[in-house]
């Protein structure tokens, strides 16, 4: 039960981090756009304050739901290890589909904001745009890779649970 404990506590605690960064991240930008509310800040606001609701969304969904979460699953295992393991490694393998999704989309910001970057360098608008969508998809890139390489440990253990 421990390593139920261990994938979920580092899920929330992460989720955490998502809601602190997204907030953080939308407060800078409304900040920005206040404050010095040129071009380059509207363009920078566009994919940061999108990305930002969804980090403090999803953040929260998962942060708050965890306990919950961890409470059920500790109670199906006690009850019976392989129905758990079954249902556990069924959601776990959607989960671990979802994140070839998720990385492709990030990708997709990263190299796209790096081309308005290089391309658009004298409009300021796009400018920021890009460099929006580069900050965010890395951020983003890299919070999921790490949240696979938990999931791929944590679905191994499941399956754990069907071999003992």
């Amino acid at each position: 039960m421990e390593f139920i404990k261990q994938y979920f506590s580092a899920e929330k605690s992460e989720s955490f981090l998502a809601i602190i960064v997204g907030a953080l991240l939308l407060s800078f930008s409304i900040y920005a756009l206040v404050k010095w509310g040129d071009a380059f800040y509207k363009g920078f606001a566009v994919p940061v304050v999108l990305v930002a609701l969804i980090q403090i969304v999803v953040g929260s969904v998962v942060y708050f739901r965890t306990d919950k979460q961890v409470k059920q699953l500790t109670e199906r295992l006690k009850i019976s290890p392989v129905e758990f393991a079954q249902e556990e490694s069924k959601r776990m393998t959607v989960v671990m589909k979802n994140f070839n999704t998720y990385k492709w989309i990030e990708v997709a910001f990263v190299v796209s904001g790096l081309l308005l970057i290089l391309l658009f360098r004298s409009k300021e608008f796009v400018l920021g745009i890009g460099v929006g969508l580069l900050l965010q998809g890395s951020l983003m890139l890299s919070a999921d890779i790490f949240a696979e390489r938990r999931g791929h440990m944590y679905l191994k253990s499941v399956g754990n649970v069907m071999s003992d």
